[in-house]
């Protein structure tokens, strides 16, 4: 049967409950709640209860493992950390919540423990003493993480304090969904704000060393502003992460060995002993059952590598930081908004959380700015732009990225197109401003976006960068900031980037081809803002009146620029563009390496390389766990040589909560892939609905994308162009292919 098309748009409406719980106020408990003019309070003169011994450390865990996906990792973690365990220097705690009905390994818990982690040997069984055991308890509350840390800090007091959130994360619209209880939960970030700066205040401690997001995408200016009252340092991703987290036992056993160094030497540790230092690489057996197989060390560690990213970043530079990036927004206020929507088409980007019929929105800041200064000459421009350089250079104490990913410089920035725009600053729940309050009302970049997609000027003075500061930390209230950068009801919005493209009729070298001929499509476009130029396919099926989508890919322009390692196409200024196009009657299907097995499968193209071996192709479908039988959406990743880079799943219900992660498969999964149809059912112009396709089971063997001879038939062949704010136009010919 057929399905309305569910290209996962509007991922982050995952949280759109919570910000309609007004948690702002009162999600956690204590003087932040308290203060009934919500005024901006000192912390506290630290109480002697949560004081430690000079040179001890507290690190808590806030393990959010109440989901399919990562449970089993996040118990490993736990076990990682128990190789080096709590010493007379430095305590390890942790609070887990387990899943029912998924990893039933180490006792198959389900409720919620706090743990006293000891040290042991044994990677796959937690021996510590379970302090407590809670029941079941919503993690995705901001209560229950004010809860956990009240309690660590008063229960086991240090003089340093760590705190490392884990699950999934999605940037500044939060993260840390609960499905149990079944209404479904999730912290949002601005309850992450306000939760952090009641454990501040109520507990005296004046701030955490360092505060770590094990989790996706929260690498990003917004994320860390809002945390940097509250904390010294902070660790966290700009792109999604590999299940296996980060390398505990590494780390933890480095801050055992030297509890002198400093939260930001912590945190360049974090950053260094990521992934090639993980104990599921290191150790043979570990590595062995994590993969499936008997690969070395140094391989493991390079595949999970490519596309991998993690910053450690100094919170007290973010006055200056923001600082810089708010005379950026001002500087570019006053120059062509093309230019601008040009530097965000191109930026390195990463996991969209939005889906994606939108360009990916979250970019890298260093890799924006250095668009900016190749494109734009304006004097403001070009100082601001360098100033950010600058800053961003003092705020990143430790990065590291894969080689899939080399624009990355340590921190993203959120910059839509146009539709997405309208959503978050309005027609969605989902609401950017009001979710990070403490980054509006420091920045001026959410007015610049307002400014962008609708021409509202804003005030340069607006901003209040005092709200990063300690002193700021229980400030709950920033109602005027987000007023002040929503756009006016009757605003007009417009799209710079927009290319009001149009595509010639297409012609075609000939009307029928044998599946080894090729056929050659010709056309021009004209207008401006080019971002790419694709080639489409489609099969016509005469059963049903409907056509399957077949195959995509990029047309190169000829002129491949690259800045920072990030190749993209320059279609220049001429306004008038020939395009020729040979298609050769292919098809491609997904294949295990044993031919009875190969499935068809539509590979869409989703990263643009400096030719098509480095192009990245996705396909869609439905994963399943061979132990529990669960359903998830997923994709998994091809590059342009055909072989599978990762599979990712969608951690949520029908209503979209949850977030992306990488899934590590285990034989006996499947995934059931998507197929992609025309229809003409219910809109006689056509609808795209989704097709349950074949099914391939994970083994032994990677997928890989293999090339067939297209079906005899008649195929809807196209060339389409999609402008700088990501619309696409497309123009259709058919050709028969003959037997």
């Amino acid at each position: 049967m057929k399905t309305r098309r569910n290209r996962f748009l509007n991922i982050v409406l995952a949280f759109a409950l919570l910000l309609s719980m007004q948690v702002a106020c009162n999600a956690v408990t204590g003087s932040p709640v308290d203060n009934p003019t919500n005024e901006s309070t000192a912390p506290s003169t630290a109480d002697p209860a949560t004081t430690g011994e000079p040179g001890t450390w507290l690190v808590m865990m806030y393990e959010d493992a109440d989901d399919e996906i990562l449970e089993e990792d996040m118990v490993f973690d736990v076990n990682e950390a128990e190789l080096v365990g709590s010493t007379d220097q430095v305590t390890i705690v942790t609070q887990m919540d387990r899943f029912i009905g998924g990893y039933d390994g180490d006792g198959d818990v389900t409720s919620t423990k706090r743990y006293l982690l000891t040290q042991d040997d044994d990677l796959y069984n937690i021996n510590s003493e379970a302090v407590e055991d809670l029941g079941e308890v919503d993690m995705g509350d901001g209560q229950t993480l004010y809860d956990f840390a009240n309690w660590a800090i008063r229960t086991y007091p240090a003089e340093h304090y760590v705190l490392i959130l884990s699950d999934h994360g999605a940037g500044w619209t939060g993260g840390w969904s609960d499905d149990d209880p079944e209404s479904g939960s999730g912290l949002t970030m601005q309850e992450i704000d306000d939760a952090l700066g009641a454990i501040v205040a109520d507990t005296g401690i004046g701030a955490f060393e360092l505060v770590g997001f094990d989790a996706c995408l929260m690498g990003q200016l917004e994320v860390m502003s809002a945390i940097a009252p509250h904390a010294k340092y902070a660790v966290g991703s700009e792109e999604t992460e590999p299940s296996l987290g980060w390398a505990y036992a590494k780390f933890l056993q480095s801050l055992n060995d030297n509890t002198a160094m400093t939260g930001r030497e912590l945190g360049q540790t974090i950053v260094n002993s990521y992934i090639g230092q993980d104990i599921r690489i290191t150790d043979d057996q570990a590595r062995n059952i994590f993969v499936g197989g008997d690969y070395s060390a140094d391989s493991v560690a390079a595949d999970l590598s490519k596309d991998i990213t993690l910053t450690t970043v100094d919170l007290s530079t973010f006055q200056n930081l923001n600082a810089a990036v708010n005379e950026l927004a001002v500087a570019l206020s006053n120059v062509d908004q093309d230019l601008v929507a040009q530097a965000r088409a191109y930026s390195q980007s990463y996991t969209s959380v939005f889906g994606d019929d939108d360009p990916p929105s979250y970019i890298d800041l260093g890799h924006f700015v250095d668009l900016l200064l190749d494109s734009i000459d304006d004097p403001n421009v070009v100082q601001a732009a360098q100033q950010v350089k600058s800053a961003l250079a003092q705020s990143v104490t430790a990065e590291m990225h894969g080689d899939e990913k080399p624009g990355s410089s340590g921190l993203t920035i959120y910059f839509p197109n146009s539709a997405e725009y309208v959503g978050t600053f309005g027609e969605w729940t989902i609401n950017y401003p009001s979710s990070i309050g403490r980054f509006a009302t420091a920045s001026l970049w959410d007015d610049f976006l307002t400014f962008h997609y609708t021409g509202e000027t804003f005030d340069p003075a607006a901003a209040d960068l005092a709200v990063l500061t300690p002193a700021q930390s229980t400030q709950t209230d920033f109602t005027q900031a987000v007023e002040e950068s929503a756009p006016a009801t009757d605003a007009q919005i417009t799209a710079p980037g927009a290319g009001q493209l149009t595509i010639a009729p297409l012609t075609v070298s000939a009307s029928e081809i044998k599946p080894d001929g090729a056929v050659t499509l010709s056309t021009e476009i004209t207008g401006s803002n080019i971002a790419y130029v694709y080639y489409y396919v489609s099969y016509y099926t005469e059963s049903d009146g409907s056509y399957l989508t077949a195959d995509q890919g990029y047309i190169n322009s000829g002129d491949v620029k690259e800045i920072s390692g990030i190749y993209y196409p320059d279609w220049g200024n001429e306004g008038v563009i020939s395009i020729e196009y040979d298609w050769e009657p292919t098809l491609f299907y997904m294949s295990d390496g044993n031919e009875a097995n190969d499935q068809f499968a539509f590979f869409q193209p989703t990263v643009y390389g400096v030719d098509t071996t480095g192009d990245i192709y996705t396909v869609r479908g439905t994963y399943t766990f061979v132990d529990s039988g669960t359903e998830i959406d997923a994709e998994i990743d091809f590059n342009g040589d055909g072989d599978m880079q990762s599979v990712w799943g969608f951690s949520g219900e029908d209503n979209g909560s949850g977030t992306w992660h990488e899934i590590n498969p285990q034989p006996g999964d499947t995934f059931n892939i998507t197929d992609e149809y025309l229809d003409f059912d219910q809109n006689p112009d056509g609808e795209f609905v989704d097709y349950v396709g074949g099914t391939m089971t994970f083994g032994d063997t990677p997928f890989t994308m293999v090339p067939y001879y297209a079906y005899s038939g008649s195929y809807a062949l196209a060339i389409g162009v999609e402008d700088l704010d990501g619309n696409t136009t497309w123009e259709f010919t058919e050709v028969t292919v003959t037997e």
